[in-house]
């Protein structure tokens, strides 16, 4: 069978009850009420709400007293269409003429050339499809087609080859045969179908398409007769892949082609004009979100334009006052700069930092200073000039060494007052003499 997600709700309309069924997710969903006292409406209603059918879309297919099948061989190169075979063989009925009743006519080529062409009539009266389009009107169902159920039910199952099926109902039994997907014979008779009838049918099926069947498809109750009547007709009994409570509103339900359409003329204008209207309210409705998202799109890209704007802006002028800034901070270093450098022209002295490059400089060869010793004493008279007091003490080759580093202290101008205050020899490691020495010398600095 063929599921699909959503599919149309098939409905059978019989003379006592409905049935209907809908592919919902790959599981299907049936219903079944009976006629009540409300009338057709009122029961299509209970209908619909006793199951959980999706959407308003559906197929109606009538079975029972208003509904006639049959199936004819038309010797090949008959003068008279199909069409008009089947209406002179329905001329005088009372409720299946062609003032009465819908005619449909599905037909099927001769097999070879001189076999007879297959034709399946199907006749709805016109007064029963009538109340049945007004009650799906009252509860707003959108009819896609109507149909003649015995002849949809063929599309509940899916088959190859030649074939032949037996469809039990509580109301009407059918036979149906056909090659692949295509019908090309059926039989409806009340329920239940006697067994010299169903193989009188069969034989008469195998006969008009020219071949033999293998198995008989049952769906519905299989019977010790029925499986009698098989034996006798050499057919193997055969299910179907799954099991069928309603073959007619399964085969309404599911897509396929639709042998015979019987919506009335003004049915199909009415859904004309609601195709019309859906597909203009679609375009409305598209060309509305399309202005819409470009309203939006358009104000978001202008407003992304002025904050892109009001950024350059903003990162200009503190671009601005970042320059004017830093302008000012160089005029100002330079101004310091240069107070600073007048500063320590004018101020007397050395600089702090070349005093040990002095003390060392002035140091000979021969003389090791050990430590350094400075006393720092601020002159508030004259500050920032510093007067250090500067001690002095180390080793020496002799003392010829010792006056020698005190009278580069003098010659350097940096130091005053050098003093050496004791001068010794001394014996050093490795049995050498040397002279140990300590000077006192005043510094000035700033």
């Amino acid at each position: 069978m063929k599921s699909q997600k959503v599919s149309r709700i098939g409905i059978v309309v019989c003379a006592n009850s409905l049935r209907a069924s809908q592919w919902v997710e790959g599981r299907l969903v049936r219903a079944e009420v009976s006629f009540g006292s409300g009338g057709l409406t009122k029961s299509l209603r209970k209908l619909l709400s006793s199951s959980p059918f999706v959407g308003r879309d559906a197929v109606v297919g009538l079975e029972g007293p208003a509904v006639l099948v049959e199936s004819l061989a038309v010797p090949p190169g008959a003068s008279s269409a199909p069409t008009a075979v089947c209406a002179e063989r329905l001329k005088g009925d009372p409720i299946f003429n062609a003032e009465s009743a819908a005619l449909g006519v599905a037909a099927a080529p001769a097999q070879g050339n001189s076999g007879p062409g297959m034709v399946v009539l199907a006749a709805v009266n016109k007064a029963a499809i009538a109340e049945v389009m007004a009650a799906c009107r009252d509860v707003n169902l959108e009819v896609q087609a109507v149909e003649a159920a015995a002849l949809a039910s063929w599309r509940a199952v899916n088959g190859s080859g030649l074939q032949v099926r037996l469809l039990r109902g509580s109301e009407q039994d059918v036979v149906q045969a056909g090659v692949d997907g295509r019908l090309l014979f059926c039989r409806v008779v009340s329920s239940p179908m006697s067994m010299p009838e169903l193989k009188a049918t069969v034989t008469r099926a195998a006969s008009l398409l020219g071949g033999r069947f293998e198995r008989l498809l049952v769906c519905g109750p299989v019977d010790a007769e029925l499986a009698a009547a098989c034996r006798s007709l050499r057919l193997e009994l055969e299910a179907p892949p799954e099991e069928l409570e309603d073959p007619g509103s399964v085969g309404l339900a599911t897509e396929g082609p639709i042998l015979t359409e019987f919506t009335p003329p003004e049915e199909r204008t009415r859904r004309v004009a609601r195709r019309v209207r859906k597909v203009r309210f679609s375009m409305v409705s598209a060309a509305a979100a399309l202005l819409m998202v470009s309203g939006v799109l358009g104000f978001q890209r202008l407003s992304n334009l002025r904050d892109k704007e009001l950024a350059l802006q903003t990162e200009i002028a503190n671009r601005d006052d970042a320059q004017l800034e830093l302008t000012e901070l160089r005029g100002s270093l330079a101004l310091v700069s240069e107070r600073d450098e007048r500063l320590a022209q004018a101020v007397p002295g050395h600089l702090t930092s070349n005093l040990w490059a002095l003390l060392l400089n002035q140091a000979p060869m021969s003389v090791l200073l050990e430590t350094v010793s400075i006393e720092d004493r601020l002159d508030t008279l004259r500050s920032p000039a510093r007067n250090l007091t500067v001690k002095l003490s180390g080793l020496a080759a002799d003392g010829e060494a010792v006056r020698t580093y005190a009278d580069n202290l003098i010659d350097s101008r940096a130091f005053a007052d050098v003093h050496v205050e004791t001068s010794e020899r001394v014996l050093l490691d490795g049995g050498t003499e040397g002279e140990r020495f300590r000077i006192t010398t005043m510094a000035e600095t700033r």
